[in-house]
């Protein structure tokens, strides 16, 4: 866990710098600068392009990051391989153009037809095939810059240029130096710079030749096939796991209360960044460990991430939930008669955390295809369950719906994890840590409320650190948790 845990904590600063540049872009300035619908029509555009690219990399990053750790004694094929995920990149990016065209009509259908002043013109479209092109080929040098364990520049370009620069679009939107349609089309080209940071750092680091890829063995076109068509699929559903409730919600309510959802949504996954970051580090060492046949250091990685994972998730959800007074007064009452959607929303990514690495594990193994099965039938609920509760309970039915299909998969990928290989993130220090989450829960919410928001998100914070990370610490709940506490206090000298 040691290079994991250095490669993890930057990426967690990078992230979280990211995230406190999204959160004055998406909590501050977006809800007061934009209206609920155009949050919400925004969003859709943005998570359009990234699920039509994701699915369209045609499994490559699932190829790369389970194949290139194979050939880690044969060099010249390893950095061969980056010209065969571009072609397959450049194949994914032609299908999309008339899979994107022959379904837009249905992806932005709306309630009253739209709102004045945007017009779902040919250049909107084209826009967006552009930038799913771009996306496309961003998440594919990603994917090899992290084989050749350089996480770095895909998170600095997703946490920090990504989140910095709609910041910019929305003061010159605020000053009426560009209109809405503008702004969408400002935060479309952003996208070009990840893809040229990728590619001018993987050129830096010369970890690629381009020429003919291969040659791969037959076995190793097997592998490519199975693991490439197995990924389209696997992926297809994971895209519209992570998106189908944002559409369903515009589908049968409106963009408005898409703006609603997306808002309150970002407090809530703020718990997920961390996990992201180890789980982008992890699954190279997964992978290598898994070619090996190495199941205890996966076993390793798979405790030791779970448990520091559910240790600072369960920080974050006190601290967001805890203060769901402030952000409800500082949002206005549309989003405070929906907090509800942050306490699911949040709910379901501490489960994540705790469950830690199970998807990487199981997508760089024989079994991969598991993956597969178990994202269709979560996507099968998820549909379900959308349609009957965001009727009877708008955007809440969604947020609990997004609930139980989380704690659905993760506990499907724990009970195959368990079973077939023997592995589980479970510990005594996870029951201790939920032990104190819920204490410290209950403490907070007894602690009255202040009219004063800013106020009282001081005070609240104050006493949620107060009483969690000592209580966590000697306890020890996290073994990597303590060492970056060690080496905090013994830097302050209070240790």
């Amino acid at each position: 866990m040691g290079i994991i845990r250095k490669q993890s904590s930057q990426t967690t600063i990078i992230a979280y710098a990211g995230i406190l540049i999204g959160f004055v872009g998406s909590a501050l300035l977006r809800p007061k600068i934009l209206t609920e619908g155009e949050i919400g029509l925004l969003q859709l555009v943005l998570n359009t392009t990234a699920l039509f690219a994701s699915i369209f990399t045609l499994g490559t990053n699932l190829t790369t990051l389970k194949m290139v750790p194979e050939f880690k004694n044969k060099p010249e094929k390893k950095k061969s391989f980056i010209t065969f995920s571009l072609l397959v990149g450049l194949v994914g990016t032609l299908l999309a153009i008339p899979t994107f065209l022959a379904t837009k009509d249905f992806i932005f259908q709306t309630q009253d037809g739209g709102f004045e002043g945007f017009h779902y013109n040919g250049t909107f479209y084209w826009g967006i095939l552009v930038v799913i092109g771009f996306r496309v080929f961003q998440y594919i040098l990603d994917a090899y810059l992290r084989t050749n364990h350089q996480p770095l520049p895909g998170v600095f370009a997703d946490s920090v240029i990504q989140k910095f620069l709609p910041i910019i679009g929305l003061i010159i939107f605020y000053f009426q130096w560009m209109d809405f349609q503008q702004l969408i089309y400002f935060n479309l080209a952003i996208f070009f710079i990840p893809v040229m940071i990728s590619f001018l750092f993987l050129k830096r680091t010369k970890a690629f030749t381009l020429g003919k890829p291969g040659p791969f063995t037959q076995s190793e076109k097997r592998n490519i096939a199975g693991i490439s068509s197995s990924g389209v699929l696997e992926i297809l559903s994971g895209g519209l796991i992570l998106y189908i409730d944002s559409y369903m919600i515009q589908w049968l309510i409106g963009e408005d209360a898409v703006g609603i959802y997306t808002t309150l949504f970002f407090f809530g996954v703020v718990i997920s960044v961390p996990a992201k970051a180890i789980r982008r580090v992890s699954i190279v060492t997964i992978s290598e460990s898994m070619a090996e046949g190495d199941y205890a250091n996966i076993q390793n990685i798979y405790r030791k991430s779970s448990q520091t994972l559910l240790v600072i998730g369960g920080l974050i959800f006190l601290c967001v939930w805890g203060n769901r007074y402030s952000i409800g007064g500082y949002l206005g009452e549309s989003y405070a008669l929906a907090l509800p959607v942050l306490l699911f929303t949040a709910l379901a990514q501490l489960v994540d955390n705790i469950t830690s690495v199970n998807y990487q594990i199981i997508a760089v193994s024989k079994h991969y295809y598991y993956n597969l099965f178990m994202g269709f039938l979560t996507l099968a609920l998820l549909i379900l369950s959308n349609y009957l509760l965001i009727p009877k309970m708008g955007v809440v039915g969604a947020a609990m719906a997004s609930l139980i299909s989380m704690i659905l998969i993760n506990g499907m990928r724990y009970w195959f994890l368990r079973n077939k290989y023997n592995l589980s993130p479970f510990s005594w220090e996870s029951l201790k840590t939920l032990a104190i989450i819920g204490i410290t829960w209950l403490i907070i919410d007894l602690v009255p409320n202040i009219d004063n928001i800013y106020l009282n998100l001081l005070i609240k914070g104050v006493i949620v650190l107060a009483l969690y990370i000592p209580t966590v610490y000697l306890s020890k709940c996290s073994p990597d948790f303590n060492v970056v506490m060690d080496k905090y206090l013994k830097k302050f000298a209070i240790k």
